[in-house]
């Protein structure tokens, strides 16, 4: 499933190195952390505010990954 993308995003380390571990050598480039820093924390299991301050981390986070369209 790896060949047809052109970037694969993980949302923390331990997933990145699955798909690291999983993927065939062509396909280990396009693998990247979605924040290049660090982890976005897993909110399951905890209240609206974790879930809340994902969801803005996420949001701030497509900057990295998304360019904006010309105005």
């Amino acid at each position: 499933m790896l060949d047809w993308a052109d970037t694969v995003l993980a949302m923390d380390t331990s997933v990145l190195d699955t798909l690291r571990a999983i993927c065939t050598q062509p396909n280990e480039p396009k693998l990247a952390l979605y924040l290049s820093d660090r982890d976005v924390p897993d909110p399951m299991g905890q209240d609206d505010d974790a879930f809340n301050d994902c969801a803005v981390l996420i949001e701030a986070g497509t900057a990295l990954h998304v360019s904006r369209p010309p105005q």
